[in-house]
């Protein structure tokens, strides 16, 4: 419908501007037309009509609204005709005729507001949206250019999808997809459909995650050093219709160190993660505080941070996550061969040691971060067999004590900020030394 102003052409393009256009929706769609703007363009070759064929020269919108629905039985409200997929159409009526194509050669939208609405999937809306589309040949590939601004900034999303037609009637179809912001860059490669089925190779190039994340509009994070405040990514993904996500042949450079694995996650609500990662020499001392040439604690002299400690990344995810690792540097502490698993659930994280080579014996033991009613922090520690004398060492500065033997130390502090838990720390420990010495 076009309840403002129109001005028309005939030959060669039968074209249409008008103020006040509104197309309509599906008629099982809850809300809303297709498409509303205030100024719209539209161009239809003359000739082609006359052939029987609908084929769009061009379309151009100024801050429209559009609205697009699916639903989980395969219906899409942009699907004018069955086009190759599942998808049935609703009619009153059986037409006499077969349904004709509709082609778009090309599609400009500046500053639009985009509102996906996909059956069993959380609402997308975005404004200050640009979309730019060529569809030059009906049977072949279209090229697409996309700005959204989830956050404020913008982000550049290119895609190459071959056999468009094929694509909009829910076939699988090859695709080339690339997002970028000023702060990093990820590209797929490889096959995908509406309905939301997704395969191909992901390649993530993160100058900062943080910053990349915040301008996609999911928060910003603080990441340590080495541990993904930078990163660059090389996995085989594979994402189901049903948001079932799963990496394979996954390398990943954190900024210093490097991992390798595989994991699956449920998208549907919190994040399930289920992860198995492999890696040589980890070095964690910035996740410790610690700095090279620097492992002694300063809190006796200036006092603990006061600080807030933010803990609600804790309820970012679910799952379990194992890591095996040749060695790993803690700056206080040096530990050769090591097995862990990290479980979280609900806001409480359990980091487990399973099997640590370290100063000639084995430490086993878990560490919890507890943020359900509150930060608290607690572990338990085990230590059998090791030589005494490196250990103390490390951990405590004293040299004159060796020989071998056992420990273990549990313990448990409570507090929103570093000086409440080491104010409120509580717990006990026990040193066993077979035949040992005491120096001077």
């Amino acid at each position: 419908s076009v309840s403002g102003d129109v001005s028309m052409t005939f030959w060669p393009v039968l074209g249409v501007s008008a103020e006040g256009l509104e197309v309509g929706n599906a008629s099982w769609a809850k809300e809303g037309a297709m498409l509303s703007t205030a100024q719209a363009a539209i161009g239809v070759d003359a000739g082609a009509l006359l052939r029987g064929e609908i084929r769009i020269t061009n379309i151009e919108a100024q801050s429209p609204t559009i609205r697009l629905e699916s639903r989980k039985d395969g219906r899409a409200s942009w699907q004018f005709t069955d086009g190759g997929g599942a998808a049935q159409i609703e009619t009153e009526t059986t037409p006499a005729a077969a349904p004709r194509a509709v082609t778009i050669e090309r599609l400009v939208i500046t500053d639009a507001t985009l509102i996906y609405d996909a059956e069993g999937a959380d609402l997308v809306s975005y404004e200050g949206v640009d979309l730019t589309l060529d569809w030059p040949d009906p049977a072949g590939r279209a090229d697409n250019t996309a700005a959204v601004r989830p956050a404020g900034e913008r982000v550049a999303v290119d895609a190459t999808i071959e056999r468009f037609a094929g694509f909009l009637g829910g076939d699988v179809q090859p695709v080339d997809v690339r997002l970028s912001t000023k702060c990093g860059e990820m590209r797929l490669n490889g096959r995908a459909s509406l309905q939301g089925a997704l395969a191909g190779r992901l390649d993530l190039d993160l100058k900062s995650t943080s910053a990349f994340l915040a301008s996609l509009g999911l928060g910003s994070v603080e990441l340590p050093q080495g541990l993904g405040r930078s990163a660059n990514v090389k996995a085989e993904l594979t994402l189901t219709p049903d948001r079932r996500l799963a990496l394979r042949e996954m390398t990943a450079d954190l900024g210093g160190n490097r991992l390798t694995g595989a994991a699956d996650i449920d998208l549907n609500g919190v994040p399930n993660v289920n992860a198995q990662l492999n890696a040589g020499a980890l070095d964690l001392k910035p996740l410790t505080g610690a700095s090279e040439g620097d492992t002694t604690a300063t809190g006796a002299s200036s006092g603990w941070p006061k600080d807030t400690i933010d803990a609600s990344g804790l309820a970012a995810f679910n799952g379990a996550v194992s890591l095996r690792a040749d060695s790993i540097d803690l700056g206080a502490l040096q530990l050769g061969a090591t097995r862990t698993l990290l479980t979280n659930d609900r806001s409480r994280m359990v980091f487990e040691l399973r099997e640590v080579s370290a100063y000639g014996g084995q430490f086993t033991g878990e560490f919890v971060m507890n943020n359900r009613n509150g930060l608290s922090v607690g572990g338990k520690l085990r230590a059998a067999g090791v030589q005494m004398k490196p250990l103390l060492t490390d951990l405590a500065d004293l040299t004159r004590f060796s020989g071998q033997g056992d420990a273990e130390v549990s313990f448990l502090g409570v507090g929103q900020n570093v000086d409440a838990i080491m104010r409120s720390l509580s717990g006990q420990g026990a040193i066993n030394v077979g035949r040992g010495a005491i120096e001077g």
